[in-house]
């Protein structure tokens, strides 16, 4: 059963990627062999990618961008769908309202753009969707990713995101075959106030000292200074112990 599904809205949108462990390869030796929390976080999700290779740059006031390919850079308020087609391919439909859309759009503060990857999400109702930079994949220093959350069991438009630029002209290229941003399932549930209000702090007092300290000594048995990676070899004996009732119940006799 699919539970994750991503729409393209045109002809050329990048299809979403699952996220890398090794974080495209930049990622030390020693966190994809044996850093668990590591290797979990930068493989948890999908990447998404700009429809279109091109450059944009910000002058402090206003962005310009540049089609790969073409001669001229060009004022950017709002370039449609339907334009970066045209752009690319030398021709588009009139008739399709979906390509009216913008691709990409200045918003009206300062050095904030907004990039459609050219998809819809769909996922089901009690799911949404975060999107974000990619996890631990080195950023860029002229922009940042701004997160934003997606109800998309309900909410079916376009998956976008936000670029916050921070400095002045600077080109910045964006590449369909370079990850711009991820997007992480997460339960609508998991951020919602009466869940986060269930919360506590114990404090450092004699009730509590002993538990805490004991907490600590379990989460540090696992490590074997003569054999790293000893965390990433307990979650994996905890998924395989978790996984082995559902594959006897589902086994014949």
């Amino acid at each position: 059963m699919t539970l994750f599904s991503f729409r393209s809205c045109f002809d050329g949108a990048v299809p979403p990627t699952v996220a890398d462990p090794a974080a495209l390869g930049t990622a030390a030796f020693r966190a994809v062999s044996y850093c668990e929390p590591f290797r979990a976080a930068s493989a948890y999700g999908w990447y998404l990618y700009p429809p279109l290779d091109c450059f944009v740059k910000w002058d402090g006031a206003s962005f310009r961008w540049l089609a790969e390919g073409c001669p001229d850079w060009l004022p950017l308020t709002e370039v449609a769908a339907q334009t970066m087609l045209r752009v690319r391919d030398g021709e588009a439909p009139d008739d399709d309202p979906v390509l009216g859309l913008p691709v990409f759009s200045a918003a009206p503060e300062p050095g904030l753009l907004q990039v459609w990857t050219g998809l819809v999400a769909r996922t089901p109702p009690e799911w949404s969707l975060l999107v974000r930079g990619v996890p631990n994949l080195p950023g860029s220093l002229t922009y940042e990713v701004q997160d934003g959350l997606l109800e998309s069991g309900w909410w079916h438009g376009p998956l976008l995101g936000n670029l916050r630029f921070r400095r002045t002209d600077e080109v910045v290229r964006l590449s369909r075959r370079h990850p711009l941003f991820a997007v992480q399932p997460v339960p609508s549930e998991a951020y919602q106030s009466r869940t986060l209000r269930q919360m506590e702090f114990v404090p450092a007092d004699s009730d509590s000292l002993s538990e805490t300290r004991q907490m600590i000594a379990d989460a540090l048995a696992v490590r074997d200074d003569d054999r790293p990676g000893g965390s990433r070899r307990e979650v994996a004996r905890r998924r395989r112990a978790d996984e082995t009732p559902d594959a006897k119940a589902a086994s014949p006799q």
